[in-house]
């Protein structure tokens, strides 16, 4: 049996071959990093690019496409993506498949549990977050934001109470600056990203990412 027929009848939705310019954001062990690239072929939930450097399946990432970096001022909304296969083509780099985290359309909560005064909309967007009397932020993404607060994937140790400086340059947020805000909920990620930091508890780095809200205390539209 051919391995990549068989890939390609699991496929839910055909691929079409386009090429366009992407942008691929991944967690490193020191940080975000960013990297261009461009599009091998593309469908409703998925795309195909090409890389010059092979990356671990199951490895979170997020991307923009197509990707205009000559009008991209500031942060642009970002798609998370998983790596789902990961193919060497002999010399010429290799061609890495993702799969797009695209939102749910059931976002209906129990409304003995919906306490929220505004709707957050998930949304994936740079955020760097420290924690007060801390000159370094974290920089993260966010899972689903709102006016009274957001959701990001962190590394660090945090617990319901902390207070941060949270920014996010993007939109009204991006004028607001530094927002002070408190965290009011720490939970394991369901499906944590496979390139999560070594454990380092001085450091305020755990083994696994957690996904932490934040409740902004000020913040008023510029």
């Amino acid at each position: 049996m051919n391995p990549a027929a068989t890939f390609l009848e699991l496929r839910k939705h055909p691929r079409a071959q386009l090429k366009l310019p992407a942008r691929v954001r991944w967690r490193g062990p020191l940080g975000m990093r960013v990297e261009s690239t461009h599009t091998l072929d593309v469908s409703r939930n998925g795309i195909r690019v090409q890389r010059n450097e092979s990356c671990e399946p199951g490895s979170r990432v997020w991307v923009v496409f197509p990707f205009d970096a000559a009008s991209a001022s500031g942060a642009a909304p970002e798609t998370p993506a998983r790596v789902v296969r990961v193919e060497s083509r002999n010399g010429t780099g290799y061609q890495v498949s993702l799969q797009l985290e695209l939102p749910s359309r059931v976002a209906s909560r129990p409304n003995d549990r919906e306490r929220r005064a505004c709707s957050r909309i998930s949304f994936a967007l740079p955020i760097f977050v420290r924690a007060l009397g801390f000159p370094w932020p974290e920089e993260s993404m966010t899972q689903n934001i709102s006016r009274a607060g957001a959701r990001f994937e962190s590394a660090h140790i945090y617990s319901a109470g902390d207070a941060v400086l949270a920014k996010i340059p993007w939109g009204d947020w991006a004028r607001a600056g530094e927002i002070p805000a408190r965290i009011v909920r720490v939970e394991n990620c369901v499906t944590p990203s496979s390139s999560a930091p070594l454990a380092n508890p001085l450091a305020g780095m755990s083994a696994s990412l957690t996904s932490v809200a934040v409740r902004w205390r000020v913040w008023t539209k510029a």
